[in-house]
């Protein structure tokens, strides 16, 4: 698992940009989540919950092998 923060004031290099141009709906904050296949399970602006974040990451760990 790993963590990917995207500062959109700053030059990014070319893999934040694709994930920028997939998914950035064009209000801060934005956050996406990716199961460990790379589909979106979550994608949304806005604050989110801590409870909300935390229970699905939770769910995804539980998922993995």
């Amino acid at each position: 698992m790993g963590f990917v923060i995207i500062d959109l004031d700053r030059d990014r290099p070319r893999e934040q940009q694709a994930l920028v141009k997939k998914y950035f709906r064009g209000y801060i904050p934005h956050v996406v989540v990716l199961d460990s296949d790379g589909h979106a399970v979550y994608n949304a602006s806005g604050e989110v919950e801590e409870a909300q974040i935390a229970g699905l990451l939770d769910l995804l760990l539980k998922r993995l092998p």
